[in-house]
C-alpha cells in the first residue's frame, strides 16, 4: 500500500515539474554540453561510465556526469569531480524524489543533449529525465522509451561505447550528415 503511494506521489510531481523543452537534433561531433545519467551498480560500471566520460571530456565540450547507485550509501570508488556527481537512496526524499544541490544544478542546465545509459526502471533517473531541459533526450531503456526523444533498443544492452556509437549513428543519420 505504501508503495503505491510512494509511486502516485512520484507520477503527480512529475506531472507538475513536467518541463516543456524546445527540441533540437545535433549529431555527437556539434554539441558543447552534454549530459549523461547512468546507474553505477559495481566498480565495473563505474569504470566503463568514467572511462566513457573521460573520453568525451577531452573532445572540447563540456560534460556531466550524474550517476545513481541503488544503494544506501555512495561506494567508496565513486570519485565525485567537478562535473560528476553521484547520489544514492540517501539523496531521495520518502517517495524517491532526488533532493540535492548538484542535481537542481544538472536540471538547470540546458543540454544539447541528454544521454540515459541505465536499463532498469528507477524513478530518480525517470525524474531526471522528466524535468530536465536538455534539447534533446536519447536512450535505450524500455521503461523510460516514452520520455525520450529518440529511443534506440531491441532489448538487447550495449556497453557504454557501443551503445554512443550507436547514438552517434542515428544522430548523423537524422541530420543529413552520415557518411554511406
Amino acid at each position: 500500500m505504501i508503495a503505491f503511494i510512494k509511486k502516485n506521489l512520484l507520477k503527480r510531481t512529475l506531472k507538475k515539474h513536467f518541463c516543456s523543452r524546445t527540441k533540437t537534433i545535433l549529431p555527437l561531433a556539434k554539441t558543447n554540453t552534454l549530459g549523461i545519467i547512468c546507474q553505477i551498480a559495481d566498480e565495473n560500471s563505474y569504470k566503463e561510465i568514467h572511462k566513457l566520460f573521460s573520453e568525451l571530456q577531452s573532445n572540447n565540450r563540456n560534460v556531466w556526469l550524474m550517476g545513481y547507485i541503488d544503494k544506501k550509501e555512495i561506494p567508496y570508488y565513486c570519485l565525485p569531480q567537478l562535473s560528476a556527481d553521484y547520489f544514492s537512496k540517501k539523496n531521495l526524499n520518502w517517495y524517491g524524489k532526488p533532493q540535492f544541490i548538484q542535481l537542481n544544478d544538472f536540471l538547470n542546465k540546458d543540454f544539447d543533449i541528454l544521454i540515459d545509459f541505465s536499463q532498469n526502471s528507477l524513478p530518480p533517473l525517470q525524474y531526471i529525465l522528466s524535468v530536465s531541459k536538455a534539447k534533446l533526450l536519447v536512450g535505450g531503456n524500455a521503461h523510460f522509451q516514452d520520455l525520450y526523444d529518440i529511443y534506440i533498443g531491441d532489448g538487447t544492452s550495449w556497453e557504454p561505447h557501443q551503445f554512443l556509437k550507436i547514438i552517434d549513428n542515428y544522430l548523423l543519420k537524422l541530420t543529413g550528415n552520415a557518411t554511406k
